[in-house]
């Protein structure tokens, strides 16, 4: 993608994608055009859609293309995974993961990752804080509808930034109007609830107006909609209800009435709802393949074929052992399992459970067109093969799905099993956790108390193992996923600090291995350097 971009703090820039606004894809679709200065943009219709559509590349969605220093490595998007030790970087060929498997919890070994998070969450929120400031001012090219829509996706991806910063670091400065000079621009770390209350504003901003469709993500050609709002805000209240903020009640509530509300607006559904199928037309291939289903909330987008702008998953979704076969040559003649799921999370799926079979979320076997079925040393990431682009040494054109209408089902179950409505009647936890349930071939959960709770963690892993949403669970419950027999369908969650940590290192479990200071980054050494408000405000525990 061709970016322009004028820098003014490490942190504080602002990037001009030039594309067109046709379709679903035409954030893919390049039309190079004569770069401007800062001064001149801001003057067209033009210049409006470049800069709302340069929303969708910098900042949180960016996370599916970052790695640690380039080449065969994990996207940031895996690093909580692997600090977890449920999931194994086979490759093992940069700091970050040997540290982690080794339990070597210091600033030299987490400081370049921790600022290619820090870089990226802030060039997202000045992207989206020139749009909040410079769109209401174009009323001689823009009408009121649209500068209103325009300006509520700045919000939303303003709130995604922070959202994400919060999650990661804690307290962190807090920046809302766009630099356009380095006056004021060393900030304070501002107090995570602040943050938290400055997201929920930005949020119900544009919630609670109309500014945005009413529509499923794909109907509106994959721009942010009222939904799509909606489902973050949820997500931001669950994690707001647990730690280490610890709302509690107040917030659990909050979640399970925001999920509701994209529940009951009826524009998003499960595929094959009653059961899935069990074979490549199943309801989890085609969550893999499609661009058009409803249950995608939002989704990051790729399309190498017609824009040469590809997916690099797949690579990643194998062993190198795979190479061996001499049917795939992908990009850089490398195949690696950067996020190889553990035993123990693939053994504990329950034999009726459809998302632990063969070619659902993993694999084991490939048969190749001339009929040889070939078996991997270890499980593969079926969700993320595209034999396509293995095969013709490319990337590929799957998106990668970010929010779907299964958590927004899990996000109301959770928030009402933890405040009482335990219910398996249409407004109680157990009427959602089991539509996931029964998708997956499951019995109807019947649990209650703690047990349901262990349930719906335990199904919000199985049904999400490789869209990345376990170390956010870990970090708000202080819990982790622990053996409760093999293919039993359960887990036991235990207190972070007496658990048996798995991998660390590979292939031996540890008690403790994580402390919990780990669970926020470190703030990086070069922000501390350049801000001097930063300076003396490392978080506790990294030295």
């Amino acid at each position: 993608m061709k970016y322009f971009e004028k820098t003014i703090y490490m942190y504080c820039m602002f990037a001009l994608l030039l594309v067109v606004l046709n379709s679903c894809d035409s954030f893919l679709k390049e039309k190079p055009l004569d770069q401007k200065t800062s001064k001149q943009f801001w003057e067209t219709k033009a210049d409006a859609e470049s800069a709302v559509n340069a929303l969708y590349y910098g900042g949180v969605p960016y996370l599916n293309n970052t790695d640690v220093a380039g080449g065969w490595t994990p996207k940031a998007t895996m690093w909580g995974g692997i600090m977890s030790g449920l999931y194994v970087d086979k490759r093992k060929d940069r700091t970050f993961t040997t540290a982690s498997e080794g339990c070597n919890f210091n600033i030299e070994s987490f400081d370049d990752t921790a600022m290619k998070l820090w870089h990226e969450f802030y060039k997202g929120i000045s992207r989206a804080n020139f749009v909040i400031a410079n769109i209401p001012s174009m009323t001689n090219v823009l009408d009121d509808a649209t500068i209103k829509n325009y300006v509520a996706q700045g919000k939303f991806f303003r709130a995604y930034g922070y959202f994400w910063l919060v999650k990661e670091f804690g307290d962190v400065p807090y920046v809302s109007e766009p630099y356009t000079s380095t006056d004021g621009m060393f900030k304070e770390r501002t107090a995570s609830e602040d943050v938290y209350k400055y997201i929920e504003q930005d949020l119900l901003d544009i919630i609670d107006g109309d500014a945005l469709p009413d529509k499923a993500f794909y109907d509106n050609g994959c721009y942010i909609t009222k939904p799509l709002a909606e489902t973050l805000l949820s997500e931001v209240y669950l994690q707001w209800a647990g730690a280490p903020l610890n709302g509690g009640t107040e917030y659990y509530t909050k979640a399970a009435k925001m999920a509701l509300k994209v529940i009951e607006g009826g524009k998003h559904s499960l595929i094959q709802a009653n059961g899935s199928s069990d074979d490549l037309n199943s309801a989890f291939n085609i969550i893999k393949t499609t661009k058009s289903s409803n249950e995608i909330i939002y989704a990051k987008e790729y399309n190498y074929t017609d824009y040469s702008v590809g997916n690099s998953y797949a690579c990643r979704s194998m062993g190198a052992d795979a190479f061996q076969w001499g049917v795939f040559h992908p990009g850089g003649d490398v195949l690696y399992n950067a996020y190889l799921p553990c035993d123990m999370l693939i053994d504990s799926y329950d034999p009726v459970d459809i998302r632990g079979h063969e070619k659902q979320f993993f694999f084991r076997n490939y048969t190749d067109a001339s009929g040889v079925t070939h078996t991997l040393d270890n499980v593969g990431n079926w969700a993320w093969f595209d034999e396509a682009a293995l095969i013709n040494g490319h990337d590929g054109d799957y998106n990668m799905p970010t929010f779907r209408y299964s958590e927004v089902l899990l996000i109301a179950a959770e928030g009402l099993a933890r405040t009482g409505h335990e219910d398996d009647a249409v407004g109680g936890a157990k009427y959602y956790l089991n539509q996931v349930r029964v998708r997956a071939g499951l019995p109807k959960e019947t649990a209650t108390g703690d047990a349901l709770i262990q349930s719906i963690l335990t199904e919000r892993l199985h049904e999400f193992p490789l869209e990345f949403k376990i170390w956010d669970d870990i970090r708000r419950t202080r819990l982790y996923p622990v053996e409760a027999g093999i293919h039993t369908g359960k887990l036991n969650w235990a207190p972070l600090e007496s658990a048996n940590i798995q991998n660390k290192p590979e292939g031996t479990t540890k008690v403790g291995a994580i402390p919990t200071y780990a669970l926020l980054w470190p703030i990086p050494l070069d922000e501390i350097q350049a801000n001097p408000s930063l300076q003396g405000h490392q978080n506790p525990g990294w030295n």
